[in-house]
């Protein structure tokens, strides 16, 4: 690998609220720290401020504050806000976690105190690439979206509808077919925060909250606004999307060339302690302004919530998982001894 390669890891869901907090990265602190750019979701606030909010989500949770180190321990350089518990105590607790990762150097993108500071993306630079990071949720209760005068989270709202089949007199209680609408203003304002991100950056990463997670009904299937979405934000000059909320791993897209990693799951996620699950990391390599290489390392997530990376040797169950899940798309892998390469040079009209 040549010197100036940056090596960027990004991860699912992260959320700490344990006794002892370090623990949860015993397995995986060394490979993130040895990477020049460890990203992940921020699920919750980090916060010892705050009241839970009025607004009822269907869960409401934060990490205490002495969590925090661990991810620094662990090596997190950027985090996304945006996501249906980044507000669950208030403006205050959002600002008290921003207070806490500037504190500590850590970029962050998503949240903030009005709308401007949420839709402004944390931007780093590493040997001389300059990477930008935009973070949207399209799953939150409404009070907790930013706006010119209030603190919160860069959303991007989308209405359901709901269409019977045309055989529903013939079979009456037929599923219906859904129909999912982003909002227009939303969606423009996000091709104009990828617009503005891409004139000061070299390479713009999406991170968004969205689709179906099992407290909802989701079960692997996805919601037709969010292919609309991801195509939208490439087609703006996003060079990769990274997706997490379902607690899953989910499809990937190659769409013009760029990466879509519909859901990444969880990587280092407390509330989901006492359950085995998988997951994985994706992986880039930069060099000289454009990410030359992409895909994903697999893991496995112990009864302890802690993660462990694997070889594709004993992580073949998920890469064959990934794999099937992702044929939709026409997306081709290779298979390397510890990661998984996508090839990003197909046409993707010939993908649907």
């Amino acid at each position: 690998m040549a010197d100036q390669d940056v090596v960027m890891l990004l991860s699912g869901d992260l959320y700490i609220q344990r006794p002892e907090p370090e623990s949860i990265f015993e397995y995986t602190a060394k490979e993130l720290r040895e990477a020049d750019l460890f990203f992940g979701n921020l699920e919750a606030a980090v916060t010892d401020r705050g009241k839970p909010t009025e607004a009822k989500p269907v869960a409401q949770f934060k990490s205490e504050e002495r969590m925090f180190p661990a991810y620094v321990h662990a090596g997190l350089d950027a985090c996304g806000l945006a996501n249906n518990h980044s507000m669950n105590y208030g403006p205050e607790g959002l600002l008290r976690t921003v207070e806490l990762l500037d504190g500590a150097g850590i970029a962050h993108a998503g949240g903030g105190k009005d709308y401007d500071e949420a839709h402004r993306p944390g931007v780093l630079e590493r040997k001389g690439n300059r990477i930008a990071f935009l973070s949207y949720s399209s799953v939150f209760v409404p009070p907790f979206a930013a706006t010119r005068d209030r603190g919160g989270i860069a959303t991007v709202s989308v209405g359901t509808a709901y269409q019977p089949q045309p055989r529903v007199v013939e079979v009456p209680g037929s599923p219906p077919i859904i129909r999912t609408f982003p909002d227009p203003e939303d969606a423009a304002a996000m091709v104009a925060d990828i617009g503005k991100a891409k004139r000061n950056a070299d390479l713009v990463v999406i991170s968004w909250h969205w689709g179906l997670s099992p407290a909802t009904g989701g079960a692997g299937d996805m919601v037709p606004y969010q292919l609309e979405m991801a195509h939208a934000a490439v087609d703006a000059g996003a060079d990769l999307v990274i997706g997490h909320h379902p607690h899953m791993l989910h499809p990937i897209e190659v769409y013009k060339g760029k990466a879509i990693f519909y859901s990444l799951g969880n990587f280092a996620f407390d509330l989901f302690y006492g359950r085995k699950q998988t997951t994985a990391l994706a992986r880039c390599v930069i060099r000289d302004g454009a990410i030359q290489e992409v895909g994903y390392i697999p893991a496995f997530i112990n009864e302890t919530a802690q993660p462990m990376l694997v070889d594709t040797e004993k992580g073949a169950s998920i890469v064959g998982h990934v794999e099937n899940i992702s044929q939709k798309f026409g997306t081709k892998f290779e298979v390397r001894e510890h990661e998984v390469v996508l090839d990003t040079t197909g046409d993707p009209a010939k993908a649907h």
